[in-house]
């Protein structure tokens, strides 16, 4: 029987709770973790050692003021540089939520949230993908 706490999850816990898959996978998806580098690792690296290439940015956004200044900006600082990245807009809210944001505009690099709530300068940009 449940309790009267666990009726009660409330809007946020609801929407946020993992739900049952209804594929044909039959829940057992294996997500892994990617490997951090550990302190022991940074002391390894050369201070010239080249960085991965960025491949994505997406912009996250209801398409407001704020938002398409930062898609702006940052096409600004990939084409200034000629960098080879594929930048994406994101303003379905569903999808923008799943990246677990509250505040907009966002920019995610390469699927990880870099920035959120506030429109980045060019010198923020070009530290962010390291130019």
């Amino acid at each position: 029987m449940e309790t009267k706490n666990e009726k009660k999850k409330g809007f946020w816990a609801s929407l946020f709770s993992p739900k049952p898959c209804s594929c044909s996978c039959g829940n057992n998806l294996i997500v892994e973790e990617n490997e951090k580098p550990t302190a022991h690792d940074f002391g390894n690296m050369k201070p010239d050692a080249p960085r991965a290439a960025i491949r994505e940015i997406r912009i996250l956004g209801p398409g407001c003021a704020k938002c398409k200044s930062t898609y702006q900006t940052i096409a600004k600082v990939v084409n200034e540089n000629n960098l080879d990245v594929q930048i994406t807009k994101i303003e379905d809210i569903v999808e923008i939520m799943s990246y677990n944001v509250m505040s907009t505009p966002a920019v995610v690099v390469d699927g990880e949230v870099k920035i959120k709530g506030h429109v980045p300068s060019e010198s923020e940009i070009k530290q962010l993908l390291g130019i």
